[in-house]
């Protein structure tokens, strides 16, 4: 590739092409805005095309993000549709393309420059991402009845999220921003475009470790945000309140002393859910969101945790815990949808999600924290995923693989199965055990990236993958588990494989939130070498294991 691969491949199997041939075809996007088709039909790994999609400025002053989400795929209008990003002028332009399977070739009005905006209280709140109040466009796309949905978040920038129309890009698209009430509400008074006193928020963004938002069968979209992050610079005033996040009780404000290296305080507006005052929206950060796209992206329901803003060890907003930090996904065949995010909580809600007040069914610790001072480091990142087993009656199998934990499973139905009340932590409505783990545990972040791969429901045909890169832009590992225990260990996810076995198969570069792709007895890996490494089968070879960098312990626990 010409650049490092942060997104998901895809593949397409079957395309028809020119003289009505079906070939298999990988495609994989860089950060360097481009797009490689890849013919992969019986091994040829022949480059079918390419496109580079930002062209070179002519006054120098542009800087290029690159795609850093994973395209979303139209299979019945054969189209991909990707974002691009750059700095241009110093303001971020981000561009929804459309472009054909077969040629690489742009449709439906593509490209389109993203942009919008949104009413509060009667005045216009304008997506603005500049060079300073960075946008990223790290959420999947997704696609929602005839609708391209694209989500932004980003430490300076609160969540954003576009719906364009899939057949003409060029209709005005339909907007909603997660914290922009703060921009108008805030008790604060700070402005957040400006540097003067902001140095983080409003936040509130969509950004999921890359999963995108996830669409049920009547189009409607749900995705969770991240927290808000309202933090000012010293000398800045802090106004009078206390809550969670900031005490002040000087009338007129408290001057921020500023601690730490950067020299900053928390912000009162952190927890505070600041709504407009004609009532008609509100900050949604720390929530999980249901929209419809077909009426505007109106807010169908929603949920936030009762600790989103609460005092101590288990706020989510005093500890920078957010919710958003991996993406939710819905059971088959129920009204169920299952996430969880940094606090390393799993959350069971019905997808009704009435706006009233939605009913929290089952909520669960995975895992106890790790030991001190480790004991913030127990993200959800990678999952969680799902095995769908509806024929059996012991239920389908949630994986998941939390950063300093082992990869677990568990029994899910329309709820999981084997929970009980004994000994409830602050964190949970129950204690849910998981029916089998890995030995192998992952002491450093992301945790497991995970894909499943299966045979239908056959038992001895699932395949669990996890993917995951150490300390930064280090090397990246990609290992094999048996779904369902055997018998001589029947709560055990025994490990079959790893790339790490042979030196050759040694991933060079990890890709940190990129998930495996497995089609066609191949698995595709995203990795930071400007590169996809493939896995398939190969005839059994002897081989020494790969040696490992040195890296202290400080950074493989981190």
């Amino acid at each position: 590739m010409d650049g490092y691969v942060h997104a998901q491949p895809l593949v397409v199997n079957g395309l028809q092409i020119k003289g009505n041939t079906a070939v298999d075809v990988v495609y994989v996007a860089t950060g360097n805005n481009s797009v490689f088709a890849f013919d992969v039909t019986d091994n040829r790994n022949q480059l079918l095309w390419k496109r580079h999609l930002t062209a070179a400025p002519a006054d120098g002053e542009r800087r290029d993000i690159g795609i850093l989400s994973t395209p979303v795929i139209d299979r019945a209008s054969a189209t991909l549709f990707v974002v691009t990003g750059a700095i241009e002028e110093r303001k971020g332009r981000y561009s929804l393309r459309a472009l054909d399977l077969r040629d690489g070739h742009d449709q439906h009005g593509s490209p389109v420059l993203i942009g919008g905006s949104v009413e509060v209280d009667g005045q216009e709140v304008a997506f603005q991402p500049t060079d300073k109040r960075f946008a990223v466009q790290r959420a999947a796309l997704a696609l929602a009845n005839g609708k391209v949905i694209v989500a932004f978040g980003g430490d300076f920038f609160e969540g954003w999220l576009f719906s364009y129309d899939a057949a003409d890009l060029h209709r005005p698209p339909s907007a909603l921003c997660t914290t922009c009430v703060s921009r108008i509400r805030s008790i604060s008074k700070v402005d957040y475009l400006s540097a003067e006193c902001t140095f983080l928020g409003p936040g509130g963004g969509i950004w999921q470790s890359g999963r995108g938002p996830v669409v049920d069968d009547r189009g409607m979209v749900y995705f969770f945000t991240g927290n808000k992050a309202h933090i000012v610079k010293q000398g800045c005033l802090i106004p009078e309140g206390s809550n969670a996040c900031a005490q002040c009780a000087l009338p007129g404000g408290c001057s921020c002393n500023g601690v730490g290296q950067e020299k900053v305080c928390r912000g009162p507006d952190t927890c505070i859910a600041n709504q407009s005052q004609d009532r008609q929206s509100f900050d949604a950060h720390e929530a999980l969101l249901k929209l419809d796209p077909g009426q505007g992206l109106k807010i169908a329901g929603w949920f936030r945790p009762d600790n989103w803003n609460a005092k101590g060890i288990h706020g989510l907003e005093f500890n920078d815990l957010d919710l958003g930090a991996s993406g939710p996904l819905l059971i088959p065949g129920t009204s169920r949808l299952i996430g969880g995010g940094k606090e390393g909580v799993l959350y069971l809600l019905d997808a009704g999600l009435p706006r009233d007040r939605p009913t929290l069914l089952q909520s669960f610790a995975i895992a106890p924290a790790p030991n001190p001072p480790l004991q913030y480091y127990r993200h959800i990142l990678g999952g969680p995923v799902l095995w769908s087993r509806p024929a059996d009656p012991s239920g389908s199998r949630l994986f998941v693989w939390r950063m300093n934990d082992s990869l677990r499973s568990y029994r899910v139905t329309d709820h999981f199965a084997d929970c009980g009340r004994h000994n409830v932590q602050p964190t949970g409505s129950e204690n849910c055990r998981s029916v089998a783990t890995s030995k192998e545990r992952i002491d450093h972040h992301p945790g497991g990236i995970l894909s499943v791969s299966a045979n239908g429901e056959k038992a001895d045909s699932a395949i669990v993958w996890a993917y995951t890169s150490s300390v930064g832009n280090g090397p990246g590992k990609l290992m094999a588990f048996s779904a369902i225990p055997g018998p001589a260990a029947p709560n055990r996810l025994e490990q079959i494989w790893e790339s790490d076995t042979c030196a050759g198969d040694a991933i060079e570069t990890g890709s940190t939130f990129a998930p495996p792709t497995v089609s066609n007895g191949r698995v595709y890996i995203a990795t930071g070498a400007d590169r996809v490494d493939v896995f398939g089968l190969v005839a059994e070879r002897p081989c020494g294991n790969t040696p490992q960098p040195e890296v202290s312990e400080h950074l493989m626990n981190f």
